[in-house]
């Protein structure tokens, strides 16, 4: 059941495959779902693209968000991302993520929700910008994931020209926003 609506990044298959590359040869199956959020198999349910998240509000907050979002504007901006890091999650587990620089624009449009829709979460100037890539409660399996995306891991940027507002978990797609 969806609870939460999502506004995320929404990388073409050219920035994608920038991430996916450093996937390969995991050999296992990866889940981006947090613990803690009444999704009974967290693998099923894990179909959001990678991506960062620039804000989340609960699903009852959909129609006012729309109706913000049909002024929402933004031109075409790239992120650094910069590292991977380790950090702990929900219910004793560990989240795996590429780090992200903040920048001005990414800044900017957090504030421009910010503005508008109270959070604890997204402060603009504040929040923590990543991809996520695997979360799980067992240390030694994460860190063999995060040793071997470590071996070829370089920073590299991600042209952002697409966002897409996603009821969550399972994903659903309810509107995608363009650059201008």
């Amino acid at each position: 059941m969806n609870e939460r609506i999502t506004f995320v990044s929404l990388l073409d298959n050219t920035n994608l495959s920038k991430i996916t590359g450093y996937l390969e040869g995991i050999g296992q199956q990866l889940c981006k779902i947090p613990y803690g959020k009444n999704v009974e198999d967290r693998i099923k349910n894990d179909t959001l693209p990678y991506h960062f998240t620039l804000f989340a509000l609960s699903i009852q907050k959909e129609e006012e968000f729309l109706k913000f979002l049909e002024n929402f504007q933004f031109e075409k901006f790239k992120i650094l991302v910069e590292s991977l890091e380790l950090v702990n999650g929900a219910e004793d587990s560990y989240e795996l993520r590429f780090h992200i620089i903040r920048n001005k624009e990414l800044v900017e449009l957090q504030k421009q929700i910010a503005e508008v829709f109270s959070t604890k979460t997204y402060i603009p100037g504040e929040f923590n910008f990543h991809i996520t890539i695997d979360i799980r409660k067992d240390l030694d399996e994460i860190m063999e994931i995060k040793n071997v995306i470590e071996k070829n891991f370089v920073p590299f940027e991600l042209e952002i020209d697409a966002f897409g507002l996603f009821e969550i978990y399972p994903a659903k797609l309810i509107q995608k926003y363009s650059a201008v």
